[in-house]
């Protein structure tokens, strides 16, 4: 049998940063739009809205873009954030700029922009559990 050493050869390895909160905040993603790239803060991020085979976002700023690709692939592209949450079939929302939570069957989140959103019954339990996880408060 021969032996394996699985110490690195080289030194030049340097540990890969911890994700903190104060790195998700300055981070920035590359949204791919009609023009170009955009490059945005992940956390000036109110939700994103399905457009058929495009996504539109709305920005804390009041900007919206336009992006080429679909819900589910930018919903991927912000999966390392757990305060995107979706929550309708159209609707992927940051939970940090929730304004508020209205119950009813389904219910509705208000953004922070005055937006109402309307949660799907299916999606309420899965806002709920990621509103426990992320702030510990029960909705």
């Amino acid at each position: 049998m021969k032996m394996v050493s699985l110490t690195p050869k080289s030194n030049n390895l340097r540990p890969i940063a911890p994700t903190t909160a104060l790195n998700v905040r300055r981070a920035k993603i590359a949204l791919p739009t009609l023009e170009g790239y955009l490059f945005r803060p992940v956390a000036s991020i109110l939700y994103l809205r399905a457009e058929g085979n495009y996504t539109m976002i709305r920005f804390a700023n009041g900007s919206q873009e336009l992006i080429c690709k679909t819900l589910s692939h930018v919903q991927g592209m912000l999966s390392q954030y757990p305060q995107f949450v979706r929550v309708h079939r159209s609707f992927t929302v940051n939970i940090e700029r929730i304004d508020r939570y209205v119950r009813g069957k389904g219910g509705f989140v208000v953004m922070e922009c005055g937006t109402e959103i309307s949660v799907a019954n299916s999606k309420k339990i899965h806002l709920a559990t990621a509103v426990e996880q992320y702030f510990g408060a029960r909705l």
